[in-house]
């Protein structure tokens, strides 16, 4: 049985407003939350109905091909069996027609985002043919995507267009920035009655403290939220930082470098003070001297070559990478808003990433410090999510090269799941629910950590955040359904 996962996104996005075409009745306004009591049920037929989670009764009497569970605003996506793809409310009523279109649904701020997309050929003029000078023919088509994007609850539609496959995409990553605004797609829009209002276009980049940066040409300037008066105004970008160390002026060149341009520059200098703002927040300038600091620190800051405002703090993170073949790490030093120079601080929230994702800062030694590494293992990419704390997700490799991951506690320094599976999966990391897998290609198993205790009897061929799972059956095929992830209880008929 073939089956539609569908995903749940938290990313971000762009959009221009769109007029709203009416169909036909008055849009559907749903409560901010709402308490879900229903979930997708597998019946012996292989397809999904609605059914109370405690009683297992049927809410809703139609039967769907695949189903998602319901969002906390009540909406879920449901697909019929010609592959066609609608949303419907918890009372079962259709929101958005079935059309070949795969829909997405977010929620941020008490609505619900919905995201069309839809791949398809799209014939294209003469001048736009794909000459095969092999002689394989001439292609004339082009394979585009048709994408609308839109607020569920009103159905006011954000962003309809269709372009090439290849040159554009549009995701539901929304961010809130209070109760009644959202980032989206480099604009501000305040949330009245339901509806998205633009209130400030082409933003940069959106700040915490409610904080945004506009672009003109190549200057920046940094706003606060309904603050027409700009706190920074005519920011340049710069790769260099002049720092004064008694009668000696030290340059760092290249600060920063980056593989691809950004597009706002991780340092913002300002023209008339001089002032720097480092990334991520641009929230407080470098400073301009070093104040304290011992000749071999003096030293290290000459080979700065990263430089980030750790946030919430007077403290700026310098970095110097280590190009020896064995050690391809940063070492570090900080420096305070007074030109204090020290060798650690005591700061756990804060995170540094690559632009592929991976935690550059803390580093594997700061987590996990070579005395606790009394097996000379070595270690991956180290992975830390929201609402872990002080857990990490470290991999291992042994010294047959055997390789496993654990979960590492950084403040207590001791293994809260030790390095003896080939994977975790962080399935609801504040209550510390994950996916244990003991061996490659092996079955999940459920684990509730915080109460040290397997969830359910049954092994998975995989388990999703959102309660689907898979198995084999003994005919080869994989079939999908639910289950509730803290107790076990299975969705799907005997």
């Amino acid at each position: 049985m073939k089956i539609i996962v569908f995903s749940v996104l938290f990313m971000l996005t762009s959009t221009t407003a769109c007029a709203q075409e009416k169909k036909d009745n008055s849009p559907v306004i749903s409560s901010k939350s709402k308490t879900i009591s229903s979930i997708p049920f597998l019946t012996k037929q292989n397809d999904f109905v609605y059914v109370d989670k405690i009683s297992l009764k049927p809410v809703i009497n139609r039967k769907f091909r695949n189903a998602s569970v319901f969002t906390p605003t009540g909406f879920a996506v449901v697909e019929n069996e010609k592959n066609e793809y609608a949303v419907i409310s918890e009372t079962g009523k259709t929101i958005l027609d079935f059309s070949a279109s795969p829909i997405s649904l977010d929620v941020v701020n008490g609505l619900t985002m919905y995201k069309k997309d839809m791949e398809y050929e799209k014939k294209m003029p003469v001048w736009k043919w794909d000459w095969n000078i092999m002689g394989s023919g001439i292609k004339k088509e082009q394979t585009y995507h048709r994408f609308e994007i839109g607020v569920l609850e009103t159905q006011q539609v954000l962003l309809r267009k269709d372009i090439p496959y290849m040159e554009d995409n549009y995701y539901l990553n929304f961010i809130p920035v209070d109760d009644s605004h959202v980032f989206w797609n480099g604009t501000l829009y305040e949330i009245r009655n339901s509806h998205l209002h633009k209130t400030e276009n082409n933003l940069a980049e959106l700040l915490e403290g409610r904080r945004f940066i506009k672009a003109s040409n190549t200057s920046f300037s940094i706003y606060g939220l309904n603050q027409k008066k700009a706190i920074h105004t005519e920011l340049k970008g710069t790769e260099t930082l002049s720092l004064k160390y008694g009668k000696e002026t030290i340059v760092l060149n290249e600060v920063n470098k980056e593989r691809y341009e950004p597009e706002v520059p991780k340092l913002l200098a300002d023209r008339i003070t001089d002032d720097v703002y480092p990334f991520p927040q641009y929230d407080k300038a470098f400073p301009k001297e070093i104040t304290k600091a011992t000749a071999s620190q003096v030293e290290f800051i000459k080979q700065t070559s990263l430089v980030y405002s750790i946030t919430d703090s007077p403290y700026f993170l310098l970095g110097v990478f280590n190009y020896d073949h064995d050690i391809w790490a940063y070492s570090w030093l900080y420096i305070d808003i007074r030109g204090n120079v020290t060798d650690s601080i005591e700061i756990c929230h804060f995170k540094v990433l690559d632009q592929v994702g991976n935690l550059v800062w803390p580093d594997r030694k700061m987590i996990l410090p070579d005395q606790f590494n009394d097996k000379n293992w070595k270690f991956g990419k180290i992975n830390g999510y929201e609402g872990m704390n002080d857990l990490y997700l470290i991999p291992i490799e042994d010294e047959k090269q055997v390789r496993s991951k654990g979960l590492w506690n950084r403040r207590t320094k001791t293994w809260e799941i030790k390095p003896e599976y080939y994977n975790i999966s962080v399935l609801d990391a504040e209550k510390q629910i994950y996916a244990l897998q003991k061996e490659k290609d092996g079955l999940y198993i459920l684990f509730d950590h915080k109460n040290q205790k397997n969830i359910g009897l049954k092994e998975y061929h995989s388990i999703s955040s959102d309660g689907l799972v898979s198995v084999k059956l003994q005919s080869g095929q994989n079939i999908y359904y639910y289950i509730d992830l803290y107790s076990g209880k299975e969705y799907k008929e005997l």
